[in-house]
């Protein structure tokens, strides 16, 4: 017969570790690993800050270099683009000055200019561009001895060089070559010299 003599609230477990221990410490760790973790978060979430901030910085200085960089490049194409326009302006023309001494060396001495007309005007190209378009007149008279020599000396000094680099023909237009009404000895004419167009920027 065995008769137990020990109540249940003195009952002790037969584990050396009690319960209550047990959770106490698991309520310890877990509360240092929370810690750990927090930390480990706002570690790395103020590190991230940081990293934002400074791209944040790097970002506003490139992007104030790219504007600048930007800005230098359009200025650039724009004065290349002005340089462009004034130097095919300046290709365009034709030195006025060099082309009268031309006329003038290859002028037989018995002809007499009277008048002398530069027009010029732009025109359409094929292609979509334009050209500046030149015109010289020029009207005079010669003795009526050789006249038809003398005007057709005149129209093949005009064909040759210097001129064959810029004027495309040189006519005489039908009936400008006449008997002079100021002078009974003297032939007056008319010569148009058409000049090759010249391309516009």
């Amino acid at each position: 017969m065995h008769v137990n003599l020990i109540l249940d609230e003195e009952k002790r477990s037969s584990s050396p570790v009690s319960l209550g221990l047990i959770a106490r410490l698991a309520a310890i760790v877990l509360f240092v690993l929370g810690a750990v973790w927090v930390f480990s978060f706002y570690s790395s979430y103020h590190a991230l800050q940081g990293e934002v901030r400074y791209l944040d910085e790097e970002w506003t200085r490139t992007e104030s270099k790219y504007k600048s960089a930007t800005q230098l490049r359009n200025d650039l194409a724009e004065r290349e683009a002005t340089l462009v326009e004034i130097l095919g302006w300046r290709d365009a023309r034709i030195e006025w000055g060099h082309q009268l001494e031309a006329v003038q060396a290859v002028m037989p001495a018995v002809i007499q200019l009277s008048e002398l007309h530069v027009n010029h005007s732009i025109a359409a190209q094929a292609g979509g561009t334009s050209a500046m378009v030149y015109e010289m007149r020029f009207s005079g008279q010669t003795p009526a001895e050789r006249s038809e020599l003398n005007v057709i000396q005149l129209l093949d000094g005009l064909k040759g060089p210097p001129f064959v680099r810029f004027i495309e023909s040189a006519v005489l237009p039908s009936g400008s070559f006449r008997q002079d009404p100021t002078d009974k000895t003297a032939r007056a004419f008319n010569i148009v010299c058409k000049y090759i167009p010249r391309p516009l920027p």
